[in-house]
């Protein structure tokens, strides 16, 4: 639970975290509390510290059948929290009631996520993007929490809305970059392809409709957006920061292609690992792409054998 709050865990964990939370309510009665509803957030909440406060005590206590009860309320209120990857551990992040997909990244990499519309994100390293497993409903709903880019798949009929703090950007088809953590005093939003319309998100109130080169500066202390030209090239230069090659090792360039594609990839004959790569990239570009530069310029070749590992295959340096 500690790794949890942290945000540290490893898929394997969060599944096994996930079946010992679900386990709690086990032959719970149907209905105690409505599902989502308040008194069973707070019930949530409730619990779950207590459990984190009792989880070194040696000697578990037997808890009353109407404590129980409870407990099992606050279970129903919560598994869609946890789950779900609940932003923590109780803020809901799912506004079309669907399972929510959480990635939270380690400091020192960025990642290239593929959402479910096809639409392209690469999240800065130390953000996080909450997105459902499928877009069901009339509009696609993600939430960001730190830097972004994002190519979005046009679909006139469902809007995309990016939610960022205190405001709601919104687009059908486009290119822009958000970057927007959490404790900071702004939030910008720069647009390098299509339109986008930023808004706040409580109160609906327009800021300002960015075409390409435009960015707006939002100020959460004093609730003030400014509009102004930008050169959205420098905005998005992290984007392909990662994947500018210039003479490192193969073995370095596979490393770097793993941290951002979350693939594991290994070497048939390990002489290939100190073979040097020289390669840029936009960042932007799907595994499948790099792989075939990289791996031509060294003449070997690549097997996708799963969706998690990858065999290069070659002889070596050539001289």
């Amino acid at each position: 639970m500690e790794k949890y709050r942290q945000g540290n865990c490893s898929p394997e964990e969060l599944e096994q975290l996930e079946r010992w939370y679900a386990s709690l309510g086990a032959g719970r009665p149907d209905k105690l509390l409505e599902e989502g509803s308040e008194a069973a957030l707070l019930l949530t909440r409730q619990k779950l510290q207590e459990l984190h406060a009792a989880a070194g005590r040696e000697q578990a206590k037997v808890v009353p059948f109407h404590r129980r009860a409870l407990r099992w309320a606050a279970v129903v209120g919560g598994l869609l929290l946890l789950a779900g990857g609940a932003r923590y551990f109780f803020k809901p992040v799912s506004r079309q009631g669907e399972l929510v997909k959480e990635h939270r990244l380690p400091a020192a990499h960025s990642r290239h996520i593929t959402l479910p519309d096809g639409s392209l994100v690469i999240l800065h390293a130390d953000s996080r993007l909450d997105y459902p497993e499928t877009f069901s409903g009339a509009i696609r709903d993600v939430t960001l929490s730190g830097e972004a880019y994002f190519d979005i798949r046009q679909d006139t009929a469902r809007p995309f809305v990016i939610h960022s703090g205190n405001l709601r950007t919104t687009v059908l088809g486009t290119a822009f970059n958000i970057r927007a953590y959490e404790g900071s005093p702004e939030i910008t939003v720069s647009v390098t392809r299509g339109k986008v319309k930023v808004e706040t998100e409580h109160e609906g109130k327009l800021l300002a409709v960015l075409t390409p080169d435009q960015q707006v500066v939002y100020n959460n202390l004093v609730a003030t957006a400014v509009r102004q030209p930008v050169v959205s090239d420098s905005v998005t230069l992290w984007v392909r920061r990662d994947m500018l090659f210039e003479n490192m090792s193969f073995a370095t360039v596979a490393q770097a292609i793993s941290n951002r594609y979350r693939v594991n990839i290994r070497f048939d004959d390990p002489a290939m690992e100190a073979c040097p790569i020289r390669a840029s990239f936009k960042g932007t570009e799907p595994l499948e792409t790099v792989l075939s530069v990289v791996c031509a310029i060294r003449n070997a070749s690549y097997t996708i054998e799963d969706e998690n590992n990858i065999l290069i295959t070659g002889r070596g340096c050539q001289q």
